[in-house]
């Protein structure tokens, strides 16, 4: 039992930092996303601190196309609760060997881009946009993962300009 209420589950992601368990929320009775961090990182201060600034900006975002943090913390391995999203993920799809049709992917394309947009407009940069970071839930909706490697511009709630020239078309 982590953090007193997650029942982890089996195993349905890993990465490098960690792997992510389908549970159970004892408290509210729901299943969750856990993504535990590797043993070897939780000794770094350093890198617990930044998962936790990530919990936190993510947690900011409020966007239906930005998957939702419910907790973090730490009870022997770092945590991170997110909502269950059972559809997989652009990657598992086309690994799979699985095609879109053409409105198929322009409906993923402007849902990812509705999820950057918001968080652009909040000063957030992702910086790891790819298939493997876009997960869709059983209703089919997309909604963009893993903002570890986000970037917040912290002197503004805009981009600052070296992000805006990365954009501009």
């Amino acid at each position: 039992l982590l953090g007193g209420r997650y029942r982890l589950g089996e195993a349905i992601g890993t990465g490098g930092s960690g792997t992510v368990y389908l549970a159970d929320d004892l408290s509210l009775g729901r299943q969750v996303a856990v993504k535990v961090l590797h043993s070897s990182l939780v000794g770094d201060e350093a890198f617990v601190e930044r998962f936790r600034s990530e919990a936190r900006l993510v947690a900011s975002l409020a966007d239906p196309h930005v998957v939702s943090i419910f907790d973090w913390g730490v009870d022997g391995q770092a945590y991170l609760v997110t909502e269950y999203l059972g559809g997989g993920s652009l990657r598992s799809i086309l690994s799979a060997g699985r095609t879109l049709s053409p409105s198929q992917m322009l409906m993923v394309s402007l849902e990812a881009c509705r999820a950057l947009d918001h968080a652009h407009r909040q000063g957030i940069v992702h910086r790891d946009v790819k298939p493997a970071n876009l997960l869709f839930g059983q209703d089919g909706r997309l909604r963009i993962a893993d903002f570890g490697l986000a970037e917040a511009d912290r002197k503004s709630t805009r981009l600052n300009s070296r992000h805006v020239k990365r954009y501009r078309m």
